[in-house]
């Protein structure tokens, strides 16, 4: 039996099928455990005629990747790319699954982004797959059609969180940072965590209103932006990052991960999905580089100017 959030993804993917509306690249972003595997093998076994069962065991016109060690390897994309230069001895579709996509380095990102931009079949479509979607190289990203499964522990944990009194914001916002309710609880009384929350909001204000970002983190968010505590930062950036990619899912209408702000993402539809692409790139950049050592105030003042 298939789970119920495979299931209704399935039922979309169906309908793109018979509607000829289906696009030649799908990233695949949710918890472990939420799925994301099961759907690309129920479409990839419409696409191909066949059930899930055989298509786990192989398929002729299915090209599987999983990390070798740590990462994707050029050497296994540059697989992908011979293999699919190949005429297929069975017609139809041709399907790739690419799991752990987060996992690429520059070199095998490079390679696959050569490979969607000279499509050798127009019946090719691909899965990418990922646990971490804000590790996934901005180039992949912009060029894939995202669909969010959302992770059973995810849904459990934000209504844990307002059962035992927590506000809809930050339980929708906590999962993000551990997926421990114990922990969460005790984060949700941490007033730093507080402090974090409600100047994300206000950030967020901000960005809505047009106001001036930086006056803004002068006036607000000096307990943030001016300390070296690395966790606060990067507490702010993984809120912001789920902000932008909400921004995105709802012009594509989909299923929002902080819906307390749903009203703001209405309003922020006309945005150009570049400029929030760009926003997300450079938000993005500053949490990888705030794992190095690196001057914070600095890097977020700049920061800040970027996305202005």
């Amino acid at each position: 039996m298939k789970d119920e959030r495979v299931q209704n993804k399935l039922n979309l993917f169906q309908q793109a099928i018979k509607n000829n509306r289906l696009s030649h690249l799908y990233l695949i972003s949710g918890l472990k455990g939420s799925g994301k595997k099961m759907l690309a093998y129920n479409v990839a076994a419409v696409l191909l005629n066949s059930d899930v069962e055989t298509i786990k065991e192989g398929h002729i016109n299915l090209f599987i990747i999983e990390p070798e060690g740590q990462n994707i390897k050029v050497s296994q994309v540059e697989s992908l790319q011979e293999e699919f230069t190949k005429t297929s001895l069975v017609d139809g579709y041709r399907v790739f699954i690419l799991n752990h996509v987060d996992r690429l380095n520059q070199s095998s990102a490079n390679r696959l982004l050569k490979f969607l931009e000279e499509p050798v079949n127009k019946q090719t479509i691909g899965f990418l797959l990922t646990e971490n979607i804000e590790r996934v190289i901005p180039t992949i990203l912009s060029r894939s059609q995202v669909v969010y499964l959302a992770g059973q522990d995810e849904v459990e944990l934000t209504k844990k969180l307002k059962e035992k009194g927590v506000s809809n914001l930050a339980s929708e916002l906590l999962p993000l940072l551990s997926k421990d309710i114990d922990e969460l609880l005790i984060l949700a009384e941490d007033e730093n965590i507080k402090m974090i929350i409600d100047k994300f909001k206000g950030f967020t204000d901000a960005i809505l209103e047009s106001d001036n970002l930086w006056l803004y983190v002068d006036e607000h968010l000096k307990e943030l932006g001016y300390t070296r505590d690395k966790d606060l930062v990067k507490y702010f950036l993984q809120f912001l990052i789920a902000f932008y990619l909400d921004v995105l899912k709802i012009k594509n209408n989909q299923r929002v991960l902080i819906v307390s702000f749903i009203d703001k993402y209405n309003e922020l539809k006309t945005m150009d999905s570049n400029i929030i692409q760009e926003k997300l790139e450079k938000t993005q950049e500053l949490l990888e580089k705030i794992n190095y050592n690196v001057n914070i105030e600095m890097a977020f003042s700049q920061f800040i100017i970027d996305i202005s």
